[in-house]
């Protein structure tokens, strides 16, 4: 089968578009989107152009109680691979893993997720959390795939605000509407 760059383009610039508002789940310093709105995405963007598969069994760390889990997403022929980790409990008198096929299916779940990220999926959404979006190489990806937000207005330049922008006033508790480039100084949170 030839590879079709046309199609890779167009699926590929589905699967980074940003992800519905709400859709990153935060828990105090971290973020994440959960596995079900990645496949939704790949099943929406690529159907039957994309595939998941395991290598390899599930690897139990039994010091660290985790169980790693490798995988492969394949769209159109491009393959990323994607490792993912799950913590684990054992039974005090058997010594045997605790909702081991589950432990099994989150340390999938979190391959897969590795792996989309990979193909730059949830980018977006999640640089406003992550210290990687700084970089300039990185920032420069980010800004091309900027889709603006018509409802919301800088208050100083009346340009519409970008997903960007809006996630940097949530994360830093502004009110007050700014694009990146007006927000004042002494409204943004100090990193430590």
């Amino acid at each position: 089968m030839e590879f079709d760059d046309e199609k890779y383009k167009e699926i590929t610039n589905k699967l980074t578009k940003p992800f519905p508002e709400g859709t990153v789940k935060k828990e105090g310093k971290t973020a994440h989107i959960p596995i079900q709105a990645y496949i939704k995405r790949l099943e929406d963007a690529a159907g039957m152009h994309w595939s998941w598969h395991t290598t390899g069994e599930p690897f139990i760390y039994e010091n660290d109680k985790q169980i790693m889990v490798k995988g492969t997403l394949t769209i159109l022929g491009a393959a990323r691979e994607g490792s993912g980790f799950s913590n684990f409990q054992v039974f005090e008198d058997s010594g045997k893993i605790q909702f081991f096929k589950n432990s099994i299916r989150a340390a999938e779940s979190d391959a897969l997720r590795d792996a989309c990220n990979k193909f730059m999926m949830g980018w977006i959404d999640l640089a406003p959390y992550r210290e990687w979006s700084k970089n300039p190489g990185v920032n420069n990806v980010l800004s091309s795939q900027v889709v603006k937000v018509e409802k919301d207005i800088c208050i100083k330049c009346k340009i519409a605000l970008t997903r960007e922008d809006i996630d940097i006033l949530e994360v830093n508790l502004i009110r007050n509407k700014y694009c990146k480039d007006h927000i004042p100084t002494h409204f943004m949170k100090k990193r430590g």
